[in-house]
């Protein structure tokens, strides 16, 4: 069984460029957790979306933080593939191990939302859109 999703969940990690993230320095915010690598075709296939939304949505309270769960690359090459596909939001490369506290992943993609209080409040499994994207948080703002 997954995390109980009215628990605020807690997770750090060092991104590609060293700086350590704590999810809870985005309390208030919307953040999306994309688990994704460079070898999964769908998973290149949406980065370009994410990218833009991370672009349009720079002054909102949404965030996304980008997991790459490859095992054969290291941070550095995983900075470049991000820098290739212009993401402007943090990219981290993890251990798929450390990703239990987000529950079930049952394929990559997978993009968690969590809440301004911290709790996992939606997941999709399967590339994501934009659009997409802002349907999860219209579809859980009451549960902010």
């Amino acid at each position: 069984m997954g995390p109980s999703l009215a628990a605020p969940i807690e997770f750090s990690a060092t991104d590609v460029n060293g700086k350590v993230h704590q999810l809870s320095e985005e309390r208030g915010k919307w953040v999306f957790i994309n688990i994704w690598a460079t070898w999964c075709p769908p998973c290149r296939k949406e980065l370009p979306e994410l990218a833009a939304f991370a672009r349009a949505h720079r002054n909102d309270p949404i965030r996304i933080w980008g997991l790459s769960v490859d095992t054969e690359q290291s941070p550095d090459e995983i900075a470049l593939f991000a820098q290739s596909f212009d993401l402007s939001y943090p990219i981290f490369k993890v251990d798929p191990t450390s990703l239990r506290i987000f529950g079930n992943i049952p394929g990559i993609p997978t993009t968690f939302l969590i809440n301004p209080s911290g709790e996992i409040v939606a997941r999709h499994v399967g590339g994501v859109t934009g659009a997409d994207l802002m349907r999860m948080i219209q579809r859980n703002q009451s549960n902010k």
